[in-house]
């Protein structure tokens, strides 16, 4: 569908992420902090609900059950690369990370990221997690890696689900102006999508002794000179420029 923001077609598995970072649990990590784990080819999670069934009498001859928790685990298989790149932690650092925690007596733990739609796109199940599986296989064709985690804190864990539409980018218009000193030009912030959910968003000056901006958008000249207005989308902070001259 043309990319369009409103788009409730099948979602494809390859657009989910998985990501992970290393730390402890009583820090929750920046979304800098994250790694893809690698190449993956699959990833998932299972809730594995815990349930007891009811022994009562009054159930009209049908088994009633009972739900008492979850064993919630995220997994992710892949292909080793000969060098991973920067963006991923890789399987083999991975693998000796697991190696090393458990040999030292600690919990190979870490925080896990499961992006559904994408990364950084709002929906997504977020925690610190153990390892509690984690293979490798080396046939004459592709060597793969298999890894799953469950859940390590419960305090840790998340799920948010946002529907919102989030913005692309930002332009400003005019880009370019020219006003005399005490002149104005009214700004305009151009966001896409068009339906972008949140379309607030802050004006800077990089030179208030030269042009300032208010939060309208309406651009003052102050002396000659110029500057670069900027609005800041709340939004992904998306930014949009204008180079505003003053003359004498």
């Amino acid at each position: 569908m043309q990319g369009c923001a409103n788009d409730t077609g099948k979602l494809i598995g390859k657009v989910a992420v998985l990501r992970m970072a290393f730390g402890c649990a009583d820090t929750r990590p920046l979304l800098t902090d994250y790694k893809r784990l690698g190449a993956l080819t699959t990833k998932g999670f299972d809730y594995a609900i815990n349930s007891i069934t009811s022994d009562t009498d009054d159930s009209k001859n049908l088994t009633e059950n009972l739900v008492t928790g979850m064993d919630i685990s995220i997994s992710g298989d892949g292909e080793y690369r000969k060098k991973d790149k920067a963006s991923e932690i890789g399987a083999k650092k991975m693998a000796k990370y697991i190696f090393d925690e458990i040999v030292a007596g600690r919990q190979p733990a870490l925080w896990v990221r499961f992006d559904f739609v994408g990364e950084d796109s709002g929906t997504y199940i977020e925690g610190y997690f153990v390892t509690t599986a984690w293979n490798g296989d080396f046939p004459t064709e592709v060597s793969t890696f298999s890894g799953e985690w469950k859940v390590a804190d419960a305090d840790t864990v998340v799920f948010e689900v946002n529907d919102d539409t989030p913005v692309a980018s930002v332009t400003v218009a005019p880009a370019t102006a020219s006003v005399a000193v005490n002149g104005t030009q009214q700004l305009t912030p151009n966001i896409l999508p068009v339906d972008a959910s949140d379309k607030t968003g802050a004006w800077s000056s990089s030179d208030t002794s030269k042009v300032t901006v208010s939060q309208a958008g309406l651009a003052r000249g102050i002396a000659a000179g110029s500057a670069t207005i900027t609005f800041t989308s709340n939004d992904g902070l998306k930014t949009g420029k204008s180079v505003i001259t003053v003359t004498a």
